[in-house]
């Protein structure tokens, strides 16, 4: 498997979003109520996770977020602040 070099770091303030927000809204009733929805937050730490079938090897983040909440994001749904 390939590895990608992750484009952010442990430290970084970055605002993310779920793709899958459809999803997620019926998981969490209250994320159209959070006030901090796009989650903005720390990288705490990057592990890059793939399986065989994956071409690739795909950084995942653990965001800690400025709810007190730790959540996971992929590279695509986050941004630099």
């Amino acid at each position: 498997m390939e590895a990608n070099v992750p484009k952010y770091k442990i430290g970084d303030f970055v605002r993310c979003a779920y793709d899958l927000y459809d999803f997620y809204a019926e998981l969490y009733d209250d994320i159209e109520d959070n006030p901090y929805f796009p989650f903005y937050g720390i990288i705490v730490d990057v592990t890059e996770v793939g399986e065989a079938w994956w071409l690739t090897v795909e950084p995942v983040y653990q965001v800690y977020c400025l709810d007190g909440i730790h959540r996971f994001f992929l590279e695509d749904e986050m941004s630099f602040v």
